[in-house]
């Protein structure tokens, strides 16, 4: 017995030096902070997932929501393109399929091919390289039949234009109806147009003070329609 006493104070006094499970003696253990975790997580909220995520922009510019299509497009990514499209109204792509307005409503970027099979991210080669669109109060318009602009670049404005065209009676409509693509025309708010081949992409905003701009519309006819 007497034998054991020394030994057991030596294990009690090894009690008040624990060192940290994770080997930092520097470090007080203190009291117990591991929580508990429930047996069934919380689940997401689609709502929320659905108008925050991370990969959209930080702020609510239009130019914002641009840069990340010109670098989706380039980046051939699906997610992020999916996530710029209007999440109400998809995302539609007007054609011209020799005189017949050609439009197709998308559901997912990456099944769509365009009247030539042409995936969506075969825009990469028509891009522009412009650090950001020059806004102004009326997009240029193009001198036809040339189809040039008497000024060049990359530029943004209201989709006044796009709006008030009406090439609906002679379209015909892949994966969509007239009147969700009447629709989604008239929820385009603000517009991006290149001038090297005339295309236009439109975009929509999200309702609220913290309304994001998402895609709705690229019009991939050209400049003379």
């Amino acid at each position: 017995m007497k034998r054991l006493l020394p030994v057991l104070g030596l294990l009690l006094a090894s009690c008040g030096d624990v060192k940290n499970p994770n080997g930092m003696p520097d470090q007080p253990t203190g009291p117990a902070t591991v929580k508990v975790l429930p047996s069934r997580p919380a689940k997401p909220d689609p709502a929320a997932a659905k108008t925050e995520n991370a990969v959209m922009p930080s702020d609510t510019s239009l130019t914002g929501a641009w840069l990340m299509l010109d670098g989706a497009l380039r980046g051939h990514d699906a997610q992020v393109l999916n996530l710029l499209m209007d999440p109400e109204y998809g995302l539609w792509i007007l054609e011209k399929a020799g005189n017949t307005p050609l439009v197709t409503r998308v559901a997912n970027v990456s099944n769509f091919r365009s009247q030539k099979q042409q995936p969506i991210f075969n825009l990469e080669k028509t891009l522009m390289t412009c650090a950001a669109p020059k806004a102004v109060n009326k997009l240029p318009t193009a001198t036809c039949p040339a189809g040039t602009f008497s000024t060049e670049g990359c530029f943004s404005g209201p989709a006044t234009g796009f709006r008030a065209l009406n090439f609906w009676p002679q379209a015909a409509l892949k994966g969509g109806t007239r009147q969700q693509g009447q629709a989604a025309q008239g929820r385009a708010m603000a517009s991006v147009l290149q001038t090297r081949t005339g295309y236009q992409y439109h975009f929509s905003k999200s309702a609220g003070a913290g309304g994001r701009w998402r895609l709705v519309f690229i019009d991939m006819r050209g400049a003379c329609q």
